[in-house]
């Protein structure tokens, strides 16, 4: 009885690690400034060959540039991409979003159209990197509100249980 006791605390103590959830996180790009990097809400944004642009909320692509823009998490961590808002979009630029894995490509989406409406990701999850491209004449797509979740850490509390529910089953086993 004691043994199913000590079972069913780590089987607890596993679904309580697993369920704790991480906060979505948002990307609002407030102030004016330029540069080839921004830090915002734990995330990094790198530029690979245009400079990201901040202005009133929004973040710019600089228009006639060529090249992805880059971004990942600054913590080097996996996150999910939810959504963002697409502010200005020239219908003869597609908008192109590619997540990484290790590097290899896991998904990719693409849209030339939706201005001023929230774009959803599907399938965007367990990324380390996406890189947003917009290929055009026109290229001065700008975006606001980029919402991401970053993986579930179980807390150290949960990691605590568990190992003492381990050494409690070690310690049933020895007196037997």
């Amino acid at each position: 009885m004691k043994n199913f006791s000590l079972v069913l605390v780590m089987i607890l103590a596993l679904f309580v690690a697993k369920s704790a959830n991480a906060t979505l996180m948002t990307l609002e790009f407030e102030g004016n400034s330029t540069g080839v990097s921004y830090v915002e809400a734990g995330m990094t944004i790198s530029a690979t060959s245009a400079e990201p642009i901040r202005t009133n909320g929004k973040w710019f692509l600089d228009c006639c540039d060529a090249g992805p823009e880059t971004f990942s998490l600054s913590t080097g961590g996996i996150f999910d991409l939810v959504s963002v808002f697409r502010s200005h979009i020239d219908s003869a630029d597609p908008v192109v979003w590619v997540g990484y894995f290790n590097g290899q490509v896991v998904v990719s989406q693409s849209y030339n159209s939706g201005q001023n409406s929230v774009f959803n990701f599907a399938g965007f999850t367990g990324l380390d990197r996406v890189d947003v491209s917009v290929a055009g004449k026109w290229t001065d797509t700008s975006f606001d509100n980029l919402t991401y979740q970053a993986s579930s850490i179980p807390e150290p509390s949960s990691i605590a249980l568990i190992s003492l529910a381990l050494f409690g089953m070690t310690a049933a086993r020895k007196r037997k």
